[in-house]
């Protein structure tokens, strides 16, 4: 019907990275990048009843920065012209938004913009003068600018199209199947079961394949589905949607199983052989239990997110997601829907949550870690490390903004074992009212006879098999159906109305659609009545030709799953439709005991709900720690330099330029942590606005609680660790994160932590010889965890793990590879700060004050950033004394709460020069410093819980009574922007000012690679 294609007229960036990375392969003179929408009609006539060139000026260009065109270019004969379009059913948010600004000028302004009679999609054209093949363009462009799992690229020359243009053909680029769905019914049997499961990858193992033909056969289950005319059968949707339920993805099943541990004698903390019923039972949820009398704790391990008492109004609320698997396949849509899933997670919690900040943390390789594109060691599925960074960093920037939540702390981690499956961590927090209509927020209440509701977008193919992709090991052969991609702007619509009904009163019970979809969601409320009956055929679809079963599992995003009264039906829908939000009832909870799914009439499954949610037998795991094991890098292309000699600038310049040192600040100033108004301390800041600080600190006041009442929100991650002994990597993590919190100000006996473990697989296989003792590091970080909670007296409030994060496929050169993440754990911490105008900022505020270092020095040099750069000697590390960091941590705490500290800064990658450096970029403020009490291992040993801070002179001698022997005077801060030292007789000076340099640029090489 009509074909836009619009350029601007200023900004060619695009334009430039795009021919830069196309010039790496062939000569190339010259690029256009144009974006293109095409127009159809989903009804004949309907365009002529719209006033579309009127509409086209307004929505689809600016006539002051961009040029349009109307059909097709003037193509030239020696040019090369590409087209990019999206799948079919591929979520397209440019065209979404499109429709409804079309819309706008439209009688139907008000009606759900999939309705609308045009139909309007999105992508872009290219043009190339220049001497390149169409395999040298698409091997560009699927790693800049499109993803062949969402993706349409055509190329074709100017002549070949002059001679007949195909892609005139554009509306039927589109077309909608006309397939009908039919249920299949599968025979009882290992063989059928054990096909499917492998053509669909259901993940499941032949124990649990048993299981299942072991209970649909018995007489009583057999009987009562006679009616169906399924004796002897299953359904592929009773098949998939417990596939779904029992993946590893939402069962936990490796937590969940009997562990066999044993151990060799060491030198590390013994743990002792013995039997284990649970990890997480035994070690995390006890944890929990062991700390209940702490006074704050509401809700814990049993909604979406732990929700916690730190003010008198409100709850708080947290949660932390990973989405590696979506991220490694296409990053933006990989991240987006991670960051848009978890803040689902906050709004499903209770009654319903308000989002109010964002973290974000990742865990990704360099292009010095990972083979060349034409090296023959390189797997041949991967994206580059610069093509992730900048997708996942996009998708959570995109996710975050456009939904008006500010993204507070995060941080990144660069080894080359992240290559392959990146660890993409994103987090939200929360808040609620205490009481809604006279119910606690936490609670949730579903009876029989109330309906289920469900708003937000429509199913599609899109995340069809998500929940089970993500339980296996990622390969080479992947369907493009389990990628997804998120629409902030939908969702931000969805909360909107969320809360809205929340606080009208209509919700009995919420929760979100992730994994699984309404498979999960549904099948996880109806225990609370006790059953329920839906009807898929009630669910509007994006597309037509859906499978049954993959209307249920689904996972498209921007969904909400609610539990409705019939007397407020009414009420909620008009709401719903008032704020354009699509919303429809799939049927109703019971107390049947079972779940039974439906299209129209035909029954689709029947599945007891306790055979669906306890039927699961414990897996039986074997755990051997036999010592820490020797660091063997996945790929380094470059080998570490020798050290020279004790040059202290020299090894500092090398350390701040290491991307697990430099500065995030220029990425994170895409992130907004300003919206919303209640970020007290920012990421960073300062005169220089480098300045790190060590937390997010969230004025809860802003959002209704009490005044001056905040809590600060932290990370800690050291998976370096995790060669040595992963009971050490859990209590580093731990630490990590309280320290944060506590140089930031927050009160040390009030904080919740969320785990977040990522692992490689411990389950024995032929492709896994290491199994026994993967799992035994699993054993030993969980009981680190243990001793480190309860050292702190910090409960766990929620957690999530992802188990099988391996890469299984084959180099350029035709080898099988296996790349296997190391044992990784993200401890996200959350305190209270209960007077938000005593915390303090990370680095130095006035000349003239004086600084310290707190805690008591390490020695060894294991696993840090300038054994990272150089060859050195690296010693057994140290074991965190928790007794007396405890200690050190309320002394601090009572600083800041007399105002004793100007600026307090942890000290963790990069060791105390890094820290003392750091201290220093926020105000441009320098320093002069005696080091000579400490040894150069000191000076860069990350095994230590220390501290950097400032004190006002005249504050000297208060502030050395508190702390006692916790604390060594190091310098002064000047007003000259110099770091000097004396160390071992030697006296360097360093302008601040190329250090900073060198600092900010580190992680934006990384990036821009």
């Amino acid at each position: 019907m009509q074909r836009i294609s619009v350029r601007s007229l200023y900004d060619h960036s695009t334009e430039k990275a795009l021919k830069s990375a196309l010039s790496l392969e062939a000569p190339v003179n010259e690029l256009h990048l144009r974006r293109v929408y095409w127009l159809l009609e989903k009804k004949s006539g309907a365009a002529r009843e719209f006033p579309l060139q009127t509409a086209m000026d307004k929505v689809f260009f600016d006539p002051i920065s961009e040029s349009r065109q109307t059909g097709f270019m003037d193509y030239q004969d020696d040019k090369t012209y590409v087209e990019v379009r999206f799948l079919a059913g591929v979520t397209d948010n440019m065209a979404r938004t499109a429709t409804e600004a079309l819309m706008l000028f439209s009688a139907q302004h008000n009606s759900s913009w999939q309705e609308f009679p045009l139909e309007v999609h999105s992508g872009w054209e290219m043009e190339i003068s220049g001497d390149i093949s169409k395999e040298q363009i698409e091997k560009v462009l699927f790693q800049n600018l499109a993803n062949p799992l969402l993706n349409r690229l055509e190329i074709q020359t100017g002549a070949s199209l002059k001679k007949q243009n195909t892609w005139a053909a554009y509306p039927h680029f589109w077309k909608a199947s006309e397939h009908m769905p039919q249920l299949q019914l599968l025979n009882l049997d290992v063989e059928t079961l054990q096909r499917i499961n492998n053509e669909r990858g259901l993940a499941l193992s032949d124990e649990e394949i048993q299981t299942i033909l072991t209970h649909f056969s018995s007489p009583e289950v057999a009987a009562e589905r006679a009616s169906y005319g399924w004796h002897g059968k299953i359904t592929e949707v009773e098949l998939e949607c417990l596939a779904q339920t029992w993946s590893e993805h939402c069962k936990h099943k490796i937590f969940a199983a009997d562990v066999d541990y044993t151990e060799s004698s060491g030198d590390f903390p013994a743990l002792g052989e013995k039997k284990i019923s649970s990890l997480y039972k035994s070690y995390i949820q006890k944890a929990t239990r062991d700390l209940d009398d702490c006074g704050y704790l509401v809700s814990v391990f049993k909604d979406n997110a732990g929700i916690v008492d730190f003010d008198s109004k409100l709850n708080v609320c947290v949660k932390v997601e990973t989405h590696n698997s979506p991220s490694a396949l296409d990053p933006f849509g990989g991240a987006l829907t991670g960051i848009l899933g978890v803040n689902r997670d906050i709004l499903g919690c209770g009654l319903g949550a308000k989002p109010v900040a964002n973290t974000d943390v990742f865990c990704l390789s360099t292009p010095n870690l990972f083979p060349k594109a034409d090296s023959p060691q390189r797997p041949e599925l991967l994206k580059d490390p610069g093509v992730i960074f900048r997708g996942v960093h996009q998708g959570v920037e995109e996710g975050g903004n456009q939904s008006g939540i500010p993204t507070i702390n995060g941080a990144f981690c660069f080894a080359s074992e992240f290559a392959a499956k990146p660890l993409i961590f994103v987090g939200s927090v929360g808040v609620m009212p205490k009481t809604v209509h006279g119910r606690g927020s936490e609670s949730k209440e579903i009876r029989a006879g109330d309906l289920i509701v469900v708003a937000g977008g429509r199913l599609g193919k899109d995340g069809v098999h998500g929940a089970t992709f993500s339980s296996l090991a990622l390969h080479d052969n992947v369907a493009s159906n389990v990628v997804q991609i998120g629409d902030s702007i939908t969702q931000k619509r969805l909360l909107d109305f969320t809360l809205k009904a929340r606080d009208n009163g209509w919700i009995q019970a919420i929760t979100d659609n992730g994994a699984g979809g309404v498979s999960s969601s549904i099948g996880e409320m109806a225990q609370y009545s006790g059953g329920a009956r839906m009807d898929l055929g009630l669910h509007p679809v994006k597309y037509s030709g859906l499978e049954y079963w993959e209307m249920l599992v689904s996972e498209s995003q921007e969904r909400m799953s609610y539990a409705v009264s019939p007397n407020h039906l009414l009420e909620f829908m008009n709401l719903a439709r008032h704020m354009g939000v699509e919303a429809f009832v799939l049927g109703e909870f019971t107390d049947s005991g079972s779940f039974d799914i439906f299209h129209g009439k035909e029954p689709l499954a029947k599945i007891s709900l306790e055979f669906l949610h306890e039927g699961l037998s414990r897996m039986k795991l074997k755990a051997h720690f036999d010592g820490p094991k020797q660091y063997q890098e996945y790929f380094r292309a470059e080998g570490k330099a020798p050290l020279n000699g004790n040059d202290l600038a020299a090894a500092l310049k090398k350390v701040l330029a290491n991307p697990n040192v430099a500065s995030r600040e220029p990425l994170v100033r895409y992130y907004d942590h300003e919206v919303q108004g209640a970020t007290r301390v920012k990421p960073y800041s300062g005169k220089t606005q480098s300045g790190a600080n060590d937390a997010g600190v969230l004025d809860l006041s802003v959002h209704g609680g009490d005044t001056n009442n905040a809590v600060a929100v932290s990370n800690g991650l050291c998976p370096q660790f995790s060669w040595y002994d992963t009971y050490l990597m859990a209590q580093k993590a731990v630490d990590e994160s309280v320290r944060n919190l506590v140089a930031t100000g927050a009160d040390p006996t009030k904080m919740a932590l969320v785990d977040n473990f990522c692992w490689p697989d411990p389950t024995p296989k032929n492709t896994n010889p290491d199994a026994a003792h993967k799992m035994a590091q699993l054993v030993r970080a969980c009981a680190g965890l243990y001793d480190a909670a309860l050292a702190y007296r910090a409960p766990f409030v929620s957690g999530k793990d992802s188990m099988k994060n391996d890469f299984i496929g084959k180099t350029k050169g035709g080898e099988t590879v296996k790349i296997s993440v190391p044992p990784t754990l993200l401890v996200t911490a959350m305190a209270q700060v209960p007077d938000a105008t005593k915390t303090a900022p990370g680095f130095f505020q006035k000349a003239g004050d004086l600084i310290y270092l707190l805690g008591t020095p390490a020695n060894s040099l294991y696993a840090s950033v300038l054994s990272q750069e150089f060859t050195v000697q690296e010693s057994a590390p140290e074991y965190p004394d928790l007794k007396r960091n405890k200690d050190l941590y309320l002394r601090i705490f009572a600083a800041h709460q007399k105002s004793l500290l100007q600026s307090c800064h942890d000290i963790s990658d990069g060791g105390l020069m890094t820290a003392l450096a750091e201290s220093g970029f926020g105000n441009n403020l320098g320093m002069k410093l005696n080091l000579d009490s400490l040894s150069w291992n000191q000076l860069w040993s990350e095994t230590g819980s220390l501290f950097v801070v400032s004190v006002k002179s005249a504050d000297q001698t208060p502030f050395e009574q508190l702390l006692g022997s916790q604390q060594r005077l190091l310098g002064e801060v000047q007003e000259a922007p110099l770091m000097s030292w004396q160390h071992q007789g030697i006296t360097q000076s360093t302008a601040l000012s190329e250090l900073q340099k060198i600092w900010s640029e580190g992680v934006l090489n990384v990036y821009q690679a």
